[in-house]
Formats: structure tokens, C-alpha cells, sequence
């Protein structure tokens, strides 16, 4: 009753919001939607909350082209990033490692240039252990390629690195594997399940296992593969200045364990072998709070070695369904967040019934424990439409839907934002540039949405990458404007006009140009840029056999041509403009290569204060 009532009190803090689609929106300034205080000479704004999103980054993710869809799912918001690999090498085939001389570091660049870029204050990377070597399911030995791409790309210190502890994956499924069961929470052979395969916390007490000293069942057969496999590496593996914390600890995050924990196969072992197989509290795993007093020793020892290895207690938080398992959790001292997670709402429900979990338990505004709270929730979702009735579904409505959990963010001020995932594509629920025209209408729509609810909405400095473009197109100069014929809903990215191949600039590791050419593809744009109070210049890096002209939009202000002399195909970076408002805001930023052609590496836009 309490969580309904809670539930109500929610709606009255979400505030209407209107996303205009106006080239340039003066009136999002101060007082505009998605602002909370000054700006620029002022002050910076400073939100309630520090925002971050999960990330997996597992060996499919980073080595291999993505696919339209698995035998579940529609993959709708694909990553722009594999776009990219198919204009440079149009051979590139779909769900296959990367041809010619693209390498899964191309990947963490991209990855790390896109984080920063959104503004977020961390990422929370999805670890799962290092057990077993052959698993490449989210190691902490890979967080070295993150940290190596950070340098590379130029970005250090743009944000901070949160670990998020996938249990299933890294509590029992490696575990599983690491035995020799398989990599499966609950592992089936023949039919059977793989015997020995059960999550054995239910019938051993840790505190008493511990008193039998340090070679004991707990240590080996549970705790190994939390701390020993996973937590301690993954720490080991960021360099401390890089730590996520909050209050001076460092922040882990943990998923639902339910999953294994409520197993009924341990039913099943209990009949079979009583004597054997016996809850040491007394409940069977279908009861609540059947392991009582298990997960919060487990946080303990969590938060004990930490200190004793790194000289800090960590910041622990939950997802709420921990304290179904164990009632202790609420009075335990190593626990300090609790994040109640969203819930999806499925297509075989009553209209009625959809609508009411769309509105309550599709994001959480803020949820409090000890005076800490956590709002928590996904830009859209989409999962199973192929394989059930019952398919997971969260319309992301083109950007409203998230704007909407954003705003309530605002008005319930929660002090963490956490959210559903930044590469999850398997869900459709990723932030990333996308060439998604579903549920998005531009590339960047939804890393656009996570900077301007971060603590950095308007940047002194931004790089805008030439293949992440939202539109490139064929324009012309008439007046004061950059026309064309298309609408943008006809208008196409620039890996889907083939104008992306892959950059020798040796400046942050090059990554992808865009081939820009006079009376052909010779624009590109970038949806609502935000710009700060008064002056901004405006430069390229570039490359050109032969002179060039080149002129910008901002909004609707067009700057003077400037001519661009040939560099020998060496990269070079030249002033192209000089722009200026009175108020911060958004516009649509546009580039026309009027005369000439060049290979566009980036734009720069540097804001005076």
C-alpha cells in the first residue's frame, strides 16, 4: 500500500515538457525545461543528482559487426558505430569480426568519445568476472582497453567509472562454468539439470564457514567469484583518480539475484537428500527472507576487504529485491543505496493494465533508503516482438518518453540517476548513436537527451565527429540559408550516404572522416547543439588536395565564407567561424562545403567563458 500511494505522490511532480524541434529554441534558456539555476558568467547549473548509465562490453559487443535482429528480437537501435564500418568497407557483413584494419580499440574509441560526449558524470561498467579465460562476457581485464581508449581519444578525467556487479552472470553463471556445468544460471544437459549445478548459499551459513578459517566453503565455493574474480580486479583495473565516488567511496552496483537464489532446483535437491541438502535458516528458497542475514555478511566482507586492499569502504548499492532474500539488508551497516529497478510491461496485458505499469513502475523517480536516493529507468524497450506474445515493450516515443522520466528526475531530485544501458542493444534500450528511425528521429536524439539533464548541459568545448552527423545531405546556399529540397524525415546519416572512411589522422587516433564534395553531399547537421552565452568559435580539422570554401549555420544565423587552403592531404585545423547569442540555448548547427571538397575529420565549437 505504501508503494501505491508512493506511486501517486510521483505524478504530481512530473512537470509537462514540450520538445520543439525549432532550429534554434532561445526560450530553453534559465527558465526553460530540463535548466535548474544560472549559466556561463552566472553560475554553472548544478542538478540534484550525478547521472551515469550501465555499460556491457562484452567480446560480441566490441569485436563484431551487429544484426538486424536474433531469433527473439528486432534489433532496432543498432549502433551507429558498425554504420560507420559498413560505409568505409561496404563488403563488412553483418554479425562478423570487423574487415581490414578495424580492431575492437576502433570500438573503445567510439565508446569513450560518445560517453564523454553525453555529459554523463560515470558509466557503471557491467562486470562479470575473470574465471574463466575463455569467457569473454564483461572482464575486469578489459577495463585496461577502456582506460588505454580514454588516453588515445583525449578525454581524460571527462568522466568517472562506476562498477556494476551482474550477478547472475558473475555470482552463478561463471561460477557454473568455472566448474565445469556451463555458462548458465541454471545449466541443462539432456534435458536434466547439470548436477551440482545449484547456488549453494542456501545451505551454508558464511559467518560460520568463516570461523573454520580462510579455506572454507564459503570462501571457495560463493565469495571467490564475487570479490577474487570480479570486484577486486575491476578496481585494480581503473586507476584510482577515475573511481566513481560518491561522499569519497567508491560506488559498486548490484543487479537482482533472484534469479539463482530462488532456484527450484534447490527444492528439488532438499527432497531428494534432506540431510544433505538443508536451509540453515529454515525456509525454503520460494520464502522471503530465506537468507536471512547471508547477503548482508556478504556486504560485509565486500565492504572489509575493499578497505583492507584499497584503503576505503566502498559505496554499496542494491536493487530492491535484495531485501525480499534478506530482511536484514534494511539495518545493515555496509549497505548504503538501495536502486529499485524499472519494470517492463508486456504486450499480452490489458490496455488498461499496460497503461497503469506505463506509468508507474517504468521508471522510478527516486527511491530512499537512509536518506540516499536513486532514480532509475531506460530510454525505451523492446524485446522478445519476435518469439512470444508476451513481448517486453516501452514505447520510447521519439524522445518523449525519456524526457519525461528526465524531468521527473528534476522534480523529485533524487541524489544518483542510474540508468538502463548505455550499449544495450539486446533490449533496445541503448543511449548510444543510433540509425534507429523507429523509435528515434536523429542519431544523437538520445545521447542529446542525456546532456541536457547532465550537470554539464552547456560544454565550453565540444567536438562534433563528421560521421556522427545527424544528416548529410546535398544543399545549397540561397541568402542567409542552407536550403535543400528533403525534409529531414527523407534525409539520411552520413555512413548511410557512404561518405564515412576510416581516418589516418594520427590526431586522437583519427577514428572516421566524412568525404564532403561541392554539388554533391556537401552538408552535414547536428540537431540542437547547445551554445552558452556569448561568443563561440568555431573550427575544423581537415584535410584537402585542393582549396576549399566553407560557410556554417547556427539557428538561423549564417556565417561569412571562408576559404580553405589545400593541406596535401596532411590534417590541419583552421578557424571557420564566430558565433554569438545573448542567451544560452539550442540550435541546429550546419556545415556546407560551397566550393571544392574536403575530408572532414571534426568540428570544434569553444565557447569564450
Amino acid at each position: 500500500m505504501k508503494n501505491k500511494y508512493w506511486k501517486y505522490i510521483c505524478l504530481l511532480g512530473l512537470g509537462a515538457f514540450c520538445w520543439t524541434c525549432s532550429d534554434d529554441n532561445p526560450n530553453d534558456g534559465p527558465d526553460g525545461p530540463g535548466s535548474e539555476g544560472g549559466q556561463g558568467t552566472e553560475q554553472e547549473i548544478v542538478r540534484s543528482y550525478k547521472i551515469g548509465t550501465l555499460a556491457g562490453f562484452e567480446g560480441n559487443l566490441r569485436q563484431k559487426m551487429d544484426k538486424p535482429s536474433t531469433d527473439v528480437s528486432t534489433m532496432h537501435n543498432r549502433s551507429l558505430f558498425c554504420r560507420y564500418v559498413a560505409s568505409a568497407y561496404p563488403e563488412a557483413q553483418d554479425d562478423q569480426p570487423y574487415p581490414g584494419p578495424i580492431t575492437e580499440a576502433d570500438w573503445w574509441d567510439n565508446f569513450v568519445e560518445e560517453i564523454a560526449y553525453s555529459g554523463q558524470d560515470y558509466v557503471a561498467m557491467n562486470c562479470r568476472g575473470e574465471a574463466n579465460k575463455d569467457i569473454d562476457h564483461g572482464r575486469p581485464d578489459k577495463l585496461h582497453d577502456l582506460m588505454a581508449a580514454i588516453k588515445r581519444k583525449g578525454v581524460e578525467h571527462e568522466f568517472k567509472i562506476a562498477i556494476f556487479d551482474d550477478t547472475p552472470a558473475s555470482w552463478s553463471a561463471a561460477r557454473n562454468a568455472h566448474k565445469g556445468y556451463g555458462y548458465d544460471n541454471k545449466p541443462f544437459k539432456n534435458g536434466s539439470r547439470v548436477e551440482g549445478s545449484h547456488y549453494p548459499l542456501l545451505f551454508l551459513d558464511p559467518e560460520k564457514e568463516d570461523m573454520k578459517g580462510a579455506d572454507n566453503d564459503f570462501r571457495k565455493e560463493v565469495y571467490y567469484y564475487i570479490w577474487n574474480a570480479n570486484l577486486k580486479p575491476s578496481f585494480e583495473n581503473v586507476p584510482r583518480d577515475y573511481w566513481f565516488e560518491i561522499d569519497g567511496r567508491p560506488v559498486i552496483l548490484f543487479w537482482n539475484p533472484n534469479g539463482f537464489l530462488q532456484d527450484s532446483y534447490l527444492s528439488e535437491l532438499m527432497k531428494k537428500d534432506p540431510a544433505k541438502y538443508k536451509s540453515t535458516t529454515g525456509l525454503d528458497e520460494t520464502k522471503s527472507d530465506a537468507y536471512n542475514g547471508k547477503l548482508s555478511y556478504i556486504l560485509k566482507c565486500i565492504s572489509d576487504d575493499f578497505n583492507s586492499t584499497f584503503g576505503v569502504r566502498p559505496f554499496l548499492i542494491i536493487q530492491r529485491e535484495w531485501t525480499d532474500r534478506d530482511f536484514s539488508l534494511v539495518n545493515c551497516p555496509y549497505l548504503d543505496g538501495i536502486h529499485n529497478w524499472f519494470a517492463v510491461p508486456t504486450m499480452d496485458m490489458s490496455e488498461e493494465v499496460y497503461n497503469e505499469n506505463l506509468i508507474y513502475n517504468t521508471y522510478i523517480s527516486a527511491y530512499n533508503f537512509k536518506g540516499f536516493s536513486v532514480g532509475s529507468g531506460c530510454p525505451g524497450f523492446v524485446q522478445g516482438d519476435l518469439a512470444r506474445p508476451n513481448w517486453q515493450f516501452i514505447d520510447a516515443d521519439h524522445g518523449r518518453y525519456a524526457t519525461k522520466m528526465m524531468e521527473s528526475f528534476l522534480a523529485k531530485k533524487p541524489d544518483l540517476v542510474f540508468l538502463e544501458g548505455f550499449t544495450d542493444l539486446a533490449e533496445n534500450a541503448a543511449w548510444w548513436r543510433s540509425s534507429d528511425k523507429i523509435y528515434y528521429d536523429y542519431p544523437n536524439q538520445r545521447i542529446n537527451l542525456l546532456r541536457k539533464y547532465s550537470n554539464r548541459p552547456f560544454p565550453t568545448r565540444q567536438k562534433l565527429e563528421a560521421e556522427a552527423c545527424d544528416y548529410c545531405f546535398n544543399g545549397s546556399v540561397s541568402g542567409n540559408k542552407i536550403e535543400t529540397l528533403l525534409m529531414e524525415t527523407e534525409m539520411n546519416n552520413a555512413p548511410e550516404q557512404g561518405v564515412v572512411k576510416y581516418c589516418n589522422d594520427t590526431k586522437y587516433n583519427g577514428g572516421w572522416h566524412a568525404n564532403l564534395t561541392s554539388g554533391s553531399l556537401n552538408t552535414l547537421r547536428w540537431k540542437e547543439i547547445p551554445f552558452r552565452t556569448g561568443t563561440s568559435t568555431i573550427r575544423f580539422r581537415y584535410s584537402s588536395n585542393n582549396a576549399a570554401s566553407v560557410r556554417c549555420q547556427i539557428g538561423d544565423t549564417m556565417t561569412q565564407s571562408v576559404s580553405l587552403p589545400a593541406t596535401g592531404g596532411a590534417w590541419e585545423e583552421t578557424e571557420v567561424a564566430v558565433y554569438s547569442r545573448d542567451a544560452r540555448g539550442y540550435a541546429d548547427f550546419n556545415l556546407i562545403v560551397t566550393e571544392g571538397d574536403i575530408s572532414l575529420n571534426y568540428a570544434e565549437i569553444i565557447a569564450e567563458k
